[in-house]
Parts: structure tokens; C-alpha cells; sequence
């Protein structure tokens, strides 16, 4: 009788373990589900160059090997029409060398609802809020196409009509295609992906190097970004910045964004 009394209570401790281990992976799922559906919010900090070499350090990073390697450009108006309207409207191409292309069309500002689009927002360390972008990829372009893109030719071309119709809805009716240039391209690109860190999901870096060009001095944008749901902003804000190092933002830390900072680089002198 003991020993059949023994084996009940193994079978009802089993019992109760397995329930307990399916509600743990329930409740895993579940809140995987719920990050999935949770908006997405991507922390950003572009380093000054003179704490690139420290930052590199603190991450592990193998300076030679990134993971891939892109060539960037971005196209606005001479003016740059695009990028000083409200919503903000940011057109850019990309190529990289595993032989991946894609043409983005983001707005700044304003959300869009539609299941092409991707929406996520900006949260830049220095900046008070984030900041919500929408965008629509293409990743079917041609390379060739978007290096005649690149040269001032035919820009218009490497964007679809849906991502022409994007345009339209940030209340951009009367866009001269024709009017577009580079600005860039910048090459060499280099990426490092899924670096892994405490307290973070997966960190991205990028290396931009800048060329020496009119009066322009040579210059390089080093960002490091990670990605985050909304809810989890100020925790993995705390961990991001920890990673980094960033006690309190310079003074003197870069106000604009990437973005702009290489439209600048490339627009003409006559514009400044």
C-alpha cells in the first residue's frame, strides 16, 4: 500500500510540474505575442567621434569584420523640400554586399495606417520624445538602377507607384521628380548586427565615414541602436545607456539626426 501510495504522489508531482512548465511557456508565448503586436520604439545614440574608440571596447567589436557593408544614398529636392516639410519625408536607396538592395520611403511624424507599411518610432538619447516614423520598402530594385539613381539620373525610377502614392499622402501633391538629386552616396558603410549585451535584445552599429569634400572636413557618424516595445522605453533606455556609458549627454552631443547631418555634408555650399 506504501509503495502504491508512492507512485500516486510521483504521479501527481509530475502531474503538477508539467502543468506548472506549460504555463510558463503560456505565459512566454503570451508575452511574446504581446511584444509582437506592442509598437516598436528604436533608442538611438550617435557617439562623438572622440569616445568612438572607448564605445568599441565597451561593445566587443571586431572593427574588421562587420556584418555587412552598404553603400547609402539619400535624394531631395536642391532645397531639400522633402526633409524641411511637416511630416518630414526621407527617401533613401541601399545596396550592400551580400548583393541585398531595398528604396525607402519614410515620413516622419505621422502615422499611416495601411499593412505595407512599417511603423516604429525614434527615441534618441539627448532628445526629450520619441519621435514616430512610417515607412515602405521595396526590396526588389535594381542595383545598376540605383547606382544611375545615385550619379543624378533618373531618380524617380527606383521608387514604385505605392511608394510614390507615400509620398502624396504626407501631403506632397505636386513633388518634381525630375527636380530630385543625391544626396551621397556614402560608401563603405560598414554594420554590425545582434551584438548581444545585458538588459538588450539584439544591438545594432553603424559606421558612417564622411568624405572631405568644398569646405567640408572629413567626419565620421558612429551609431549604436537597439530596439525595444514601448512599455519596456525607460528600463532598456537605463540599460542602453549604462552599455554605453552615458551619464548625461554633452553639451556639445550632434542636436541633429543622422540624416540630416549627411544631407548637410552633401548638399551644395550655396545652401548654408
Amino acid at each position: 500500500m506504501l509503495r502504491i501510495h508512492g507512485k500516486l504522489v510521483g504521479f501527481f508531482v509530475a502531474v503538477v510540474c508539467c502543468a506548472f512548465v506549460a504555463d510558463v511557456s503560456s505565459a512566454k508565448k503570451d508575452k511574446d505575442s504581446t511584444d509582437a503586436k506592442e509598437e516598436r520604439v528604436e533608442i538611438k545614440y550617435l557617439v562623438p567621434e572622440s569616445q568612438i574608440e572607448a564605445i568599441c571596447k565597451r561593445l566587443n567589436l571586431d572593427v574588421h569584420n562587420p556584418t555587412e557593408t552598404r553603400v547609402v544614398c539619400f535624394y531631395d529636392t536642391e532645397s531639400q523640400e522633402l526633409f524641411n516639410h511637416q511630416p518630414k519625408v526621407i527617401l533613401r536607396s541601399r545596396y550592400s554586399t551580400d548583393g541585398k538592395t531595398d528604396t525607402t520611403v519614410k515620413i516622419r511624424g505621422k502615422r499611416t495606417e495601411d499593412k505595407k507599411v512599417k511603423c516604429e518610432s525614434d527615441s534618441v538619447i539627448g532628445k526629450p520624445e520619441p519621435v514616430l516614423s512610417c515607412s515602405l520598402t521595396d526590396e526588389t530594385q535594381n542595383r545598376v538602377e540605383i547606382e544611375t539613381a545615385n550619379k543624378g539620373r533618373d531618380v524617380k525610377k527606383i521608387f514604385n507607384h505605392d511608394q510614390e502614392n507615400f509620398v502624396t499622402n504626407a501631403g506632397i501633391e505636386h513633388l518634381k521628380w525630375g527636380d530630385l538629386m543625391p544626396f551621397g552616396p556614402v560608401n563603405d558603410v560598414k554594420v554590425w548586427k545582434h551584438l548581444s549585451a545585458e538588459g538588450l535584445e539584439a544591438i545594432t552599429v553603424e559606421r558612417w565615414e564622411l568624405p572631405e569634400r568644398d569646405t567640408k572636413p572629413k567626419r565620421v557618424l558612429f551609431e549604436v541602436s537597439t530596439k525595444t516595445p514601448m512599455s519596456a522605453l525607460p528600463e532598456v533606455t537605463a540599460a542602453f545607456k549604462k552599455l554605453l556609458g552615458i551619464e548625461e549627454v554633452d553639451a556639445q552631443q550632434e542636436s541633429e539626426t543622422k540624416t540630416k547631418l549627411v544631407m548637410d555634408h552633401f548638399a551644395k555650399s550655396s545652401n548654408h
